[in-house]
């Protein structure tokens, strides 16, 4: 798999409203599974489904408890992308068009 190719997988990856809720509720550090429902207002399996996907990718850790299952992000720097991101959207309206901004679109 080329490094563009890992790229993609990524950045789909995190490229889900959920997922990036969840990204911004763990760069305050590690939460249990209970937490992050409560921080998202969602169900517990929508937001399991999406803990596990990132964990897939290499995106969250977890750790285990008796009686909880806790999570954190591998590295503080996939919160700090997801904000940088957030700024630069703000700053220079990207993808403010209607549509996808090319997505699927061959170059």
């Amino acid at each position: 798999m080329t490094m563009e190719d890992q790229q993609v997988r990524f950045l789909r990856c995190i490229g889900e409203p959920t997922r990036l809720q969840i990204i911004k509720l763990l760069a305050d550090g590690e939460k249990c599974v209970s937490e992050i429902v409560e921080g998202m207002n969602r169900e517990q399996s929508l937001v399991s489904h999406h803990l596990r996907a990132m964990k897939e990718c290499n995106i969250v850790i977890a750790r285990q408890t008796a009686q909880k299952i806790y999570y954190k992000l591998t590295d503080s720097r996939l919160a700090e992308l997801v904000f940088n991101s957030e700024a630069l959207m703000r700053e220079l309206s990207l993808c403010q068009l209607e549509g996808e901004c090319y997505e699927g679109r061959e170059n």
